[in-house]
């Protein structure tokens, strides 16, 4: 999958087939067949995402919608799958109930039975597809939805947070920029640090478009200890040069 960046130019902040029904009920390898059915088309959308291939993205979207449209906006949550194992559908669920087992917390699950890590679902990247489309197409609004689709069944994706993040920006909701980071921050067992700094940066450039350019200087700071990239550092000396401050 593949992340936008939160850049800007010259301190403007804003950054310029049918699908399975759902079903109530869908658990354990309910989820692996619906998954595997989403596998073709999302491969030819994975191929086609590329701002030159615009056409070819239009003439998918239509399928992907229905495949993300027939997804139910809920969590897909850790379950007691077979009588024998409890599965945990992504990394953050597998290192949650990993880390409240090994301290004695009880996970709502019976003891005796481990906790297996399974192969990540295909819904993501339905709901990753569909708003990076919409992106490209200039349907700021509807790419914010299909990310929040995305979020409500993997709330802890780090790819669909970074990209509901750059859409806030779009769309200049700088507000919501700043306390969504915060929470995605506040509430990973996972998130790399090169991911961490992705959402520090978008911070920095929520506060710029606020007019909190002290702010916004401290989070560039905190997104290059995290992952010191060059365009970090250029979009902090954009920034500091601005304020007339040193480098």
């Amino acid at each position: 999958m593949r992340a936008r960046g939160y850049a800007f130019t010259t301190l403007v902040f804003a950054l310029a087939a049918a699908a399975p029904t759902a079903t109530a009920q869908e658990t354990c390898d309910g989820y692996f067949t619906r998954s595997q059915t989403m596998g073709p088309l999302l491969t030819k959308a994975y191929t086609a995402m590329s701002p030159t291939n615009l056409e070819t993205m239009k003439t998918l979207l239509p399928e992907l919608e229905a495949m993300l449209n027939a997804l139910p906006a809920k969590e897909i949550a850790p379950e007691v799958c077979g009588g024998n194992h409890i599965n945990a559908y992504t990394p953050y669920q597998h290192a949650q109930l990993g880390f409240l087992r090994a301290r004695n917390v009880d996970i709502g699950f019976p003891a005796n039975l481990p906790i297996v890590k399974q192969p990540e679902l295909n819904h993501s990247g339905v709901a990753y597809t569909t708003g990076w489309i919409k992106y490209e197409l200039g349907d700021f609004a509807g790419a914010l939805a299909a990310f929040d689709k995305g979020l409500a069944m993997f709330p802890h994706n780090p790819e669909l947070q970074n990209e509901k993040l750059a859409t806030l920006l779009q769309l200049k909701r700088y507000a919501e920029v700043t306390a969504y980071s915060e929470k995605v921050l506040a509430d990973s067992y996972t998130l790399t640090d090169l991911n961490r700094a992705k959402v520090w940066q978008a911070r920095a450039v929520a506060f710029m478009g606020a007019k909190d350019n002290k702010a916004a200087d401290e989070a560039l700071t905190v997104a290059v200890r995290y992952a010191d990239t060059e365009e970090t550092r250029a979009l902090q000396k954009q920034l500091r040069d601005s304020m007339g401050t040193q480098n």
